[in-house]
């Protein structure tokens, strides 16, 4: 990995870590502050529903005022809401923190890969492939890697814990993207309104929402399925979705090559037949075997959805408007995470994992129609203007 590639995806780790590290760590807030379930988990819902919001202006600014200024506020912001987190007196304030972390995570994908696009564009004007799926493989793998982060850190130190993390990391990959992120020269007339997307685009973040549907009900799902029905502590819980953080690393390198040999097409349809597979082993969970496997199969889609959506990304945005691509695109996976927190704070309680599994079901199979139609190819504006699906 090259030194921009390796400093963007750094610095981009934090918003799907700290997305999905929280799940183990509702029940301990829940019993500090005696707050409720429905109020615990607008720690989770809140940071979504940021994330829903912030991204396109995020983006929008790194287009305008230069993608390093945007990405290295971003860690800042992560720098202090890290310690005002660990430091909340009261579930009031924690909250408030919460949503300036999320507001600070956002800033980091869009500039980041806006800086990507601009110093490494490809000769079908997106990045390599494998660039792409390098940062995808890191984004997916934090988002997976969260819960079992977090639930050992809990273990060890308390929930104050998965908060205060951040700072050592945040630090440290200011000062990579201070050292190796280089300027990128602001080009294009200025707008005072945010561009209008291509509709292919936003097919593509419609996609990736369903997408986040299925994999946050499950982020979710399964360690409070151990925690509350197995009775298993938070670090154990927290191993139950291993499989997808090292699936979803092992695995990019193969969508890579797949895509090259079959085409994008064959890398969507795939990786929604795996979400379905995964999703109807969910109803059946009771056995630890039964969860693996689907956490298992939920890991290599994971890898191939998030490779393929995220190429398709460049497909479809125009060169200038990289930052808000990549921010509404940012935005979708929250549309689908925060849908998968609130869907879980009726079904779960009402159904347990079954009434879980068969709303993943449900959705995964709107998946797998997105991923036969969805468009992956850029109109070309000449005769010569190519496939700009390829790899």
């Amino acid at each position: 990995m090259g030194r921009l590639p390796a400093a963007v995806a750094l610095g981009s780790l934090f918003n799907p870590l700290n997305s999905s590290m929280i799940a183990v760590a509702l029940a301990d807030i829940e019993a500090e502050f005696h707050v409720g379930i429905a109020a615990v988990t607008w720690l989770a819902a809140g940071f979504y529903l940021t994330g829903i919001l912030v991204p396109p202006v995020m983006g929008t600014l790194a287009d305008r005022l230069g993608p390093r200024l945007v990405f290295c506020a971003g860690l800042v912001t992560m720098v202090v809401t890290g310690v005002l987190a660990a430091l909340a007196p009261t579930y009031p304030v924690l909250l408030v923190v919460r949503f300036l972390q999320a507001f600070g995570s956002c800033a980091t994908m869009p500039a980041g890969m806006a800086i990507v696009q601009a110093a490494m564009p490809g000769e079908d004007g997106r990045p390599p492939p494998r660039v792409i799926a390098t940062i995808s493989m890191v984004l997916a793998a934090s988002a997976a890697a969260g819960p079992v982060l977090g639930g050992f850190l809990i273990s060890l130190w308390g929930w104050r814990a998965i908060f205060l993390v951040n700072v050592p990391l945040a630090a440290v990959a200011l000062a990579v993207a201070l050292r190796w992120l280089p300027k990128v020269r602001v080009d294009g007339p200025r707008r005072t309104v945010l561009p209008r997307p291509n509709p292919r685009l936003l097919a593509t973040c419609g996609e990736f929402a369903l997408v986040n549907v299925v994999f946050y009900a499950a982020f979710f799902a399964v360690p409070l399925w151990a925690q509350r029905s197995a009775g298993v502590p938070a670090h154990v819980a927290g191993l139950l979705v291993l499989p997808m953080a090292a699936l979803a690393i092992v695995m990019t390198p193969v969508a890579v090559l797949l895509a090259a040999r079959v085409g994008m097409r064959a890398v969507l349809v795939l990786s929604a037949a795996l979400l379905l597979a995964g999703s109807c082993v969910m109803p059946a969970v009771g056995p630890v075997g039964m969860v693996l496997v689907a956490a298992s199969l939920l890991g290599v889609a994971s890898a191939f959805s998030q490779f393929g959506l995220n190429s398709l990304v460049f497909v479809h945005a125009g060169r200038r408007d990289t930052g808000i691509a990549v921010g509404l695109f940012q935005a979708s996976r929250y549309v689908g995470a925060a849908t998968a927190s609130s869907l879980l704070g009726v079904l779960f309680e009402r159904a347990g994992m079954a009434g879980t599994g068969w709303t993943m079901i449900a959705v995964s199979a709107l998946v797998l129609a997105g991923g036969v139609l969805l468009p992956v190819r850029q109109p070309a504006p000449s005769a010569s203007g190519g496939d700009r699906s390829g790899p």
